[in-house]
C-alpha cells in the first residue's frame, strides 16, 4: 500500500480514494436521504422508525467521512488541525453508532414477530430508547475522542488512515473494539434467534396450509444485511490495529447495501416511478390475526398498529392446544371405529 499512501500528498489522489468518496457521497449523502424522505412522507411506503433510524445513522457517517472533500482538503498537504480533529472525533463514534442501530433494528424484529400480540406493541419509552441509543453511543465516543485529540493534537493526522483524519490512541481504540464486539455478539445472537423463529413459524404454517402475512423473503434479505454489517464492523475493528484500506472501503460500500436492500422493494420503486401502473392491492385478510401481523412488521407505525389491534381487542382468545394424551385417544377411537366397519362387498 506504500505507493497509494505516497500519492495522497499529490493534488490528484488515488483511484481508491475516489471510490471511497464516491460511495460515501452518492449513496450515504444523496440516495439514503431520498430513501428516508420516502419512508417518512410517502403513504404507500411507510417504514418503522427503527428502520428509518438505521438509514439516518448511515447518512451521518457519510457526511462525517467526506468533510475533507467538502473543504477541498482531501488531497495535497495535511488539512487544518481544527478540521482534522473534528473529523477524527466524529468518525470515532461511527462504528459504535452503527452497531447499536443495527442491534436496535434486530431487537425490533424480534419483538414484532413474537407470537403474543400484546407484547409486539412498542411503547413510547421503549421506542424512544431504540431511537436514541445509537446517538448516545455516537456522542460518548466522539466526546472521548475530542478530549484526547485536543490534549494530543500531534496524534491526529490524515496520513495515518489515508482516507480521513484519524486519532492514534490505543486505549480508546481498545474501548471502541470491546464495545463494538459486544454489540456484534448481540446482533449475531438476535439473528440466530430470528432465523430459528422464522423457520419454525414458516414450517408450521406451511404444514397447516396457512399464511401469516409476514414478508419472509424481505426478512431473509434483512438477515443477510445483518451478516454483511456484522462482517463490516468486524473489519472496522481490524482497521484500529492495521493500516489496510480494505476494511475502510468495505465500510464505505455498506451504505450502498443499505440502499439496495431497503430501497428496491416494489412499493418504494412505485413511489419513485409514479408513472408505472400501481401494484395489485393485497387481498383483505379473513383472519384478524393475519391482519395484525401484516401490519406489525416493516410497514407499521406504532400509533396505527395500536389502533388496528384495538379493533380486535375483544376477540376471544384462541383455544388452548390439545394434550398429547387427548390426541392419542382420538386417534385410537378413530382407528377402532374404522376397524368395526364392514368391508364393502366384492364385485
Amino acid at each position: 500500500m506504500a505507493p497509494i499512501l505516497l500519492s495522497r500528498t499529490s493534488r490528484t489522489g488515488s483511484p481508491l480514494l475516489d471510490i471511497w468518496i464516491f460511495f460515501n457521497l452518492i449513496f450515504n449523502t444523496i440516495f439514503l436521504p431520498l430513501l428516508v424522505v420516502t419512508f417518512i412522507f410517502s403513504k404507500r411506503a411507510k417504514r418503522h422508525p427503527a428502520l428509518v433510524n438505521l438509514c439516518i445513522t448511515w447518512i451521518f457517517s457519510g457526511e462525517f467521512a467526506v468533510l475533507l472533500f467538502y473543504a477541498n482538503q482531501h488531497v495535497g498537504p495535511e488539512p487544518s488541525k481544527g478540521l482534522c480533529i473534528a473529523q477524527a472525533s466524529l468518525l470515532y463514534g461511527i462504528i459504535p453508532m452503527w452497531s447499536v442501530s443495527v442491534l436496535m433494528l434486530f431487537w425490533y424484529m424480534a419483538i414484532s414477530i413474537c407470537g403474543d400480540r400484546s407484547k409486539s406493541i412498542i411503547g413510547m419509552k421503549k421506542l424512544t430508547f431504540m431511537l436514541a441509543t445509537p446517538y448516545v453511543a455516537q456522542v460518548v465516543f466522539t466526546l472521548a475522542a475530542l478530549i484526547i485529540s485536543v490534549n494530543n493534537p500531534d496524534k491526529v493526522n490524515r496520513e495515518y488512515r489515508y482516507f480521513y483524519c484519524a486519532l492514534q490512541n490505543t486505549p480508546l481504540a481498545y474501548t471502541t473494539t470491546v464495545f463494538t464486539l459486544i454489540m456484534c455478539i448481540g446482533i449475531i445472537l438476535l439473528e440466530f434467534h430470528l432465523a430459528m423463529t422464522a423457520y419454525r413459524n414458516w414450517c408450521c404454517l406451511r404444514d397447516a396450509g396457512k399464511h401469516n402475512g409476514v414478508d419472509y423473503p424481505f426478512f431473509i434479505r434483512v438477515l443477510a444485511f445483518g451478516i454483511f454489517v456484522a462482517f463490516g464492523m468486524a473489519a472496522n475493528i481490524v482497521t484500529m490495529f492495521s493500516r489496510s484500506v480494505v476494511p475502510v472501503v468495505y465500510a464505505a460500500i455498506a451504505g450502498s447495501a443499505v440502499f439496495l436492500i431497503f430501497g428496491t422493494q416494489a412499493d418504494v420503486i412505485h413511489v419513485w416511478c409514479f408513472w408505472l401502473p400501481p401494484p395489485p392491492e393485497e387481498p383483505a385478510a379473513l383472519d384478524p390475526v393475519q391482519e395484525l401481523r401484516r401490519n406489525s412488521f416493516w410497514r407499521r407505525s406504532e400509533p396505527n398498529f395500536k389502533e388496528i389491534m384495538a379493533q380486535f381487542a375483544d376477540l376471544p382468545p384462541p383455544p388452548p392446544p390439545k394434550s398429547k394424551e387427548y390426541l392419542e385417544s382420538l386417534i385410537i377411537q378413530t382407528l377402532a371405529r374404522d376397524v368395526k366397519k364392514p368391508f364393502p362387498p366384492m364385485p
